[in-house]
Formats: C-alpha cells, structure tokens, sequence
C-alpha cells in the first residue's frame, strides 16, 4: 500500500471563509494561495459590470482561467462559464465584462512555466520575455 502525503503537502481553502479585497476599482480578489518567490498565484476573481483591465496585461507566467459566472472578452473572443483559457507566458490581453464575471485564475509561476525561470525585458515600450540569462 501507498505511504499517505504528509499533510504539510497539501493545503485546504475554504472561500467562504475568506474575504473579497479591493484590488481595482470594480475589481475584486481572494486570494487562496500565494507563494511570492516562485509566482504561484491561485485566486477567485470578481469583475463588475462594465469593468476593463486599465492597460494590456503582458503575461510572464503562463495564467490558466476558469470561467465561472458572466462574460470574459479579450481580444480574441467572448467566453462563458465553464469556459477553459490558457494564456502562455509571453501573451497579452485586455480583457473586459460586459455583464460582470467570476473566474479563477492560476499561476503556476516558474514552476510551471514553458519557459522556465524568466526576466522581463523592456524595449520600445514593451516588455520582452525570455530565458533567464543566468
């Protein structure tokens, strides 16, 4: 028989429990699990009616979104509930809701990006993202 995971392996979040926090105006997150050295990021996302993302976001990390209540759009379509988005590590977007969203968003950070442990490099204007020179 298998050796059961130490619990320390495994962590346990009860949303309800947990509070929304102002993170824009009209937008609104609780975060479930964060580890700021790697980039790891899983939280529930809140949107108002007629929220828009206030500059194009340029991905570092790939952000995997699931779709929960309301309208997603960005550039390339509208997406709903039960809707799957990948956004890999050096996309954008500028994404919207028409009607208010919901939505759960991971990033694995360097753990699970396609492109290891990256930098974010700036020309013209705009970010560029590659291998860690290192």
């Amino acid at each position: 028989m298998a050796e059961r995971p130490s619990p320390e392996l495994i962590t346990y979040v009860d949303s309800g429990e947990t509070d929304w926090q102002e993170f824009r105006t009209g937008s609104r997150r609780k975060v479930l699990y964060e580890n700021s050295e790697t980039g790891e990021l899983t939280m529930l996302v809140q949107w108002d009616a007629g929220y828009r993302m206030g500059a194009v976001e340029h991905h570092e990390y790939d952000e995997h979104l699931y779709i929960i209540a309301g309208t997603f759009i960005d550039e390339h379509r509208a997406s709903g509930p039960g809707t799957y988005i990948l956004n890999r590590a050096g996309s954008e977007h500028q994404a919207y809701t028409p009607d208010g969203c919901t939505f759960l968003e991971v990033v694995p950070g360097t753990f699970g990006s396609r492109l290891g442990p990256v930098q974010r490099r700036v020309r013209d204007g705009r970010p560029e993202i590659g291998k860690d020179p290192s």
